[in-house]
């Protein structure tokens, strides 16, 4: 029985109704400020008239609208596009035309009258209308634009990647997501958890195994859910080729981020420990049927895993000391770390600890895997700082589960 994330492939992002900041400039002002303004006298006299139209109340669209569009149809110098894009960008509000409100922004950045610091906002915005109505080329362009003249709101970059993931640019759509996340942890401000959840989206999809890794790192530093920490670590399983010893020390952490869910998680735990370790089987067990995720059903596998693990315990608790004082003697370190191993499931980390640190001192085994193992057994004892140490030390491919440990052992009291 296989656990399976719950993260869903085709979360969206919300997108916000279209809204500009600083992109209604009144004409009139600006001509004050400006009064070099080079309007050709037509589309001058247009754009007063639908000036003078719009400055009614009720607003006079039905006027304003047609004056609009002869300035910009005539519309040569870059203050006439200027201009005629910015009363044709008032009307389109008034109207709610987004069609209209694109053209009048292409018509407006395609002045060079933009002032700088609102380019920006400006290219967003463009961007926006072009996601809203699935002009995804469009769209990404603006978005990069706006980023390029330095829009840093948190949204862009969301959208920006979203964008890049529908035109089939996932690596592209991650790497804004990356620096979107880079920028929210040097502010001290998270991204939406939504953000990390359609970035982990996105990497699955597309395989992107390194770049989930660091998004859902991420994420539970932001977010450190009981699903949140569930779904982060069966992607990462998913994504990666593991053997069966290091799916276990992963539902191990599991288990400790109090993150294991549904039936498939506790089976797919005691299926696989039940005889080897069949103390640490027992309380994954009773566990599960304590949540309500198990039942012990005559004749049912769960029923079958626990009668034997319980029946094996006495006897195998009996014969560690004498393993232990027979791994002391040992040529190497594999029979300290197989007896480290037994006592960990029994929860006696401190006994678990001086074994896995005599199986490195004998040689003879994968320090990483006995360092993954000391590590838990130190963190799970309350040992932080060693704890740490020790996980900073793991390297390959273990070297993700390691950092997924240290995220939890940060996030204790």
């Amino acid at each position: 029985m296989k656990m399976v994330s719950t993260i869903t492939l085709g979360l969206a992002l919300a997108v916000s109704s279209v809204a500009v900041v600083g992109v209604q400039p009144v004409l009139a002002a600006k001509e004050k400020k400006a009064p070099k303004a080079e309007l050709t006298p037509a589309v001058r006299e247009a754009l007063a008239a639908a000036q003078a139209a719009m400055a009614k109340e009720p607003k006079d669209v039905a006027t304003a609208a047609p004056k609009a569009a002869e300035a910009r149809a005539g519309a040569v110098t870059p203050d006439d596009k200027f201009y005629a894009g910015s009363i044709s960008y008032d009307i389109a509000r008034q109207t709610s035309d987004k069609k209209l409100q694109a053209e009048a922004l292409d018509l407006m950045l395609a002045s060079g009258k933009v002032p700088e610091a609102n380019a920006g906002n400006f290219w967003k915005v463009r961007g926006l209308l072009a996601y809203d109505g699935k002009d995804y080329t469009k769209a990404d362009q603006a978005f990069t634009q706006a980023i390029q003249s330095g829009e840093k709101s948190n949204d862009v970059y969301a959208l920006s990647a979203d964008t890049k993931d529908r035109l089939g640019k996932p690596a592209e759509a991650l790497t804004l997501l990356d620096q979107a996340i880079t920028g929210a942890e040097a502010s001290g401000t998270p991204l939406p958890s939504d953000y990390y959840g359609r970035g982990i989206a996105i990497g699955y999809k597309a395989k992107l195994g390194p770049q989930v890794e660091r998004i859902s790192q991420a994420w539970l530093k932001a977010y450190p859910t009981q699903d949140n920490w569930r779904d982060s670590l069966i992607t990462y399983r998913d994504l990666n080729k593991i053997d069966a010893d290091y799916e276990l020390d992963l539902m191990r952490l599991m288990r400790t981020a109090k993150a294991m869910k549904g039936e498939a998680d506790y089976y797919s735990y005691a299926e696989q420990i039940y005889i080897k370790y069949p103390g640490e089987a027992k309380a994954v067990i009773d566990e599960g049927v304590a949540a309500g995720m198990l039942k012990l059903t005559p004749g049912g596998n769960v029923k079958a895993f626990s009668d034997q693990a319980n029946s094996r315990i006495a006897a195998d608790k009996a014969d560690l000391p004498a393993a232990a004082a027979s791994a002391a003697k040992a040529a190497n370190g594999v029979a300290a770390r197989a007896t480290a191993d037994s006592y960990l499931g029994y929860g006696d980390y401190a006994k678990a600890a001086e074994l896995y640190k005599l199986a490195l001192q004998k040689g003879g085994v994968d320090a990483n895997v006995v360092n993954t193992r000391l590590g838990m057994a130190l963190a799970r004892s309350g040992q932080k700082d060693e704890a740490k140490q020790v996980f900073s030390s793991i390297t390959g491919p273990r070297q993700a589960l390691a950092k997924y440990w240290i995220i939890w052992i940060d996030q204790q009291g």
